[in-house]
């Protein structure tokens, strides 16, 4: 345990940053809470109006299913999905990144911790999130035991996939100063492949096929899909895959600061 002092020293200290960051503007974290409740309401009436012409399920899955779905996504979404673009960016534009690269833990295990810290303060999400899904209904607890281990492993996994792709695009910003535009379009795609939006059950055949490439799906799709029994390809299957798309994820972001570190130009004497 002392060999890792000098190591997990820095490393707790830039979650510190992470987690105190959000809560110094205390209104807008609370704002985003009550956001998140009001979407999981309206997400809930807007499932009910569009079974209310069925009387069965719809692409196997029932109205509480899909509200429950909604409740648990969005949930997930609100914990799992940081900005890319909170620290890199702006350490780039001000020209801190030379401090960065300074300290004794490497550029890209600062920022996964950074982000560690955004995810933890992100947590009371959870509480709000699951409270609101109380009071729409919907939301059934798992089946079994083995069940919700299951989910709470793919979460995991999940966990490392989300923030693994929001530092790839975070390293982005070393090409591109100006990020609102690829912000965005970065928001949109991650919300709607990832099956936060829409499960992915219910999209035609060749869209699922395209999510299915795509590494945002496992972020949050496959731990709902596990959750509720339907897991993609069968339960080893979507772990495994969760756990490759770490490794590749994993192994793109050291590629790509491996190019992105020789465009860092520190001026001062």
């Amino acid at each position: 345990m002392n060999a890792l002092r000098p190591v997990l020293r820095p490393v707790l200290s830039q979650v510190r940053i992470g987690l105190l960051t959000p809560w110094a503007y205390r209104a807008s974290m609370l704002l985003s809470f009550l956001v998140l409740a009001i979407q999981i309401a309206l997400y809930s009436v807007v499932w009910r109006a569009i079974y209310s012409g069925h009387d069965g399920p719809v692409a196997g899955a029932d109205v509480q299913t899909a509200v429950g779905y909604a409740v648990l996504g969005l949930t997930i979404a609100g914990v799992l999905d940081t900005s890319p673009f909170w620290s890199i960016e702006s350490r780039v534009r001000d020209g801190m990144i030379g401090v960065d690269l300074t300290r004794p833990i490497g550029l890209l295990t600062q920022n996964l911790a950074v982000q560690v810290g955004y995810v933890l303060a992100a947590l009371p999400a959870v509480g709000v999130g699951l409270a609101t899904g109380f009071v729409v209904g919907g939301l059934a607890p798992p089946q079994s035991t083995g069940a919700a281990v299951s989910f709470a492993v793919s979460v995991l996994f999940a966990f490392g996939v989300s923030q693994l792709i929001t530092l790839l695009m975070a390293l982005t910003s070393f090409w591109t100063l100006e990020v609102g535009g690829l912000n965005m379009a970065f928001f949109v795609v991650r919300s709607f492949m990832s099956g936060t939006v829409l499960p992915l059950w219910f999209m035609p055949g060749w869209l699922q096929t395209l999510a299915g490439v795509l590494p945002f799906q496992a972020a949050t799709y496959t731990p709902l899909a596990v959750y509720f029994g339907r897991p993609p390809g069968g339960l080893a299957v979507a772990l495994g895959v969760q756990a490759v798309w770490i490794v590749v994820l994993g192994g793109l972001c050291a590629w790509l600061w491996s190019r992105a570190r020789h465009r860092v130009v520190v001026q001062g004497g």
